[in-house]
């Protein structure tokens, strides 16, 4: 699926029936009962939505979120869960969660925001099929709803197959309403501001290192000369690095002494960095030799969060860009009989 050109009020989608109309967005004025209202705007299809964020229900993530507008990253899509949306967000938030919604649930238009598992923020357009409760985000306002299915499948058709750059770009409805005060990340020094500046630069870049890896360039890694194996563990290690070990270990931060701390990471750390960085992300290796270092040199609470923040969100960049160019499409030989398919999830039949 792809866009066409803009014309008059209206812009003109391509979908598989042919062409269809859909109406601009036109400006929204907010209410007093209202939440702040955010666009939603993918560039490359020439689609967007206004949003509604969940100010009452989840108050303080709403907060962490809004100040971090304007943000543009890699729009991704699950592989697990269903009919929805995802991006890593540059957030990390650690703020209260007052309010949770099961993914099977939830309505279309939902925005959810997940701190648990990346620091992902969703957008469902249909089905879905986890069972697993996640933070309330917000709304897609109801007359943006009809285009969330076109953005959701032409995702789905990316991830899967196409593998091309399509960003999403978040920021206040209403410029006026922006946040002005010093960002969270203001004055960073030192390891911290090292991997700030990388995070950053990778936001829309993808870091070498990972083209390195998903095009075999790296040294021996596979066992028989192929290195799919050894793409795939990378992978599979970096998600679980990134967003099941080391954020865990920035909410540890407030309830562990100086010293369980540095023990903690001590012990959970290398064992991750090392493997990965003899699979080719050499960058990732050193910042995490720095990491330990730097938390060894101070006690100061707000600087262990500041350390451990940027340094996830660094490895949240590297998470999507891993994700987005991992050949989802060997899926196509393991679908169900349903719906049509007939992919049985082996090459040859199990002989009875």
């Amino acid at each position: 699926m792809k866009t066409a050109c803009a014309r008059g009020g209206f812009h003109f989608v391509y979908t598989f029936k042919g062409f269809c109309r859909l109406p601009r967005p036109s400006h929204h004025e907010r209410t007093a009962t209202m939440g702040r209202l955010i666009d939603i705007r993918w560039p490359e299809l020439d689609i967007m939505v206004v949003a509604e964020l969940a100010d009452e229900q989840n108050p303080e993530m709403c907060e962490e979120f809004w100040q971090d507008l304007p943000f543009k990253v890699m729009q991704a899509h699950p592989v697990v869960s269903g009919e929805s949306l995802y991006a890593w967000t540059p957030t990390i938030s650690t703020a209260p969660v007052r309010h949770r919604e099961r993914i099977v649930d939830c309505p279309v238009g939902r925005l959810r925001y997940s701190q648990a598992t990346g620091n992902k923020f969703s957008i469902q357009y249909g089905k879905g099929l986890e069972p697993l409760a996640q933070p309330v985000l917000g709304m897609v306002l109801p007359e943006y709803h009809h285009l969330l299915p076109v953005v959701g499948k032409a995702i789905w058709n990316n991830l899967f197959f196409a593998k091309e750059q399509i960003f999403v770009e978040v920021s206040p409805h209403d410029p006026a309403e922006a946040f002005k005060g010093e960002g969270r990340f203001a004055n960073l020094k030192g390891a911290a501001a090292e991997f700030y500046a990388e995070a950053k630069r990778i936001q829309t870049v993808e870091p070498e290192d990972l083209r390195r890896i998903r095009s075999g360039e790296i040294g021996d890694t596979g066992t028989y000369g192929q290195y799919f194996t050894a793409w795939d563990f990378a992978n599979g290690m970096l998600r679980d690095y990134i967003m099941y070990t080391a954020y865990p270990l920035l909410k540890l931060v407030d309830t562990l002494s100086h010293k369980d701390l540095i023990a903690a990471v001590d012990a959970f750390d290398p064992a991750y960095s090392e493997y990965l960085g003899y699979s080719g992300l050499e960058t990732l290796l050193d910042f995490s030799v720095k990491l330990r270092a730097a938390i060894r040199e101070t006690e100061d609470k707000e600087e262990l969060r500041t350390l451990m923040r940027t340094f996830i969100m660094y490895g949240n960049r590297l998470c999507a860009w891993s994700y987005h160019y991992f050949p989802w499409y060997l899926g196509m030989f393991y679908g169900r009989k349903i719906n049509g398919q007939e992919f049985p999830g082996r090459f040859n039949p199990v002989k009875s």
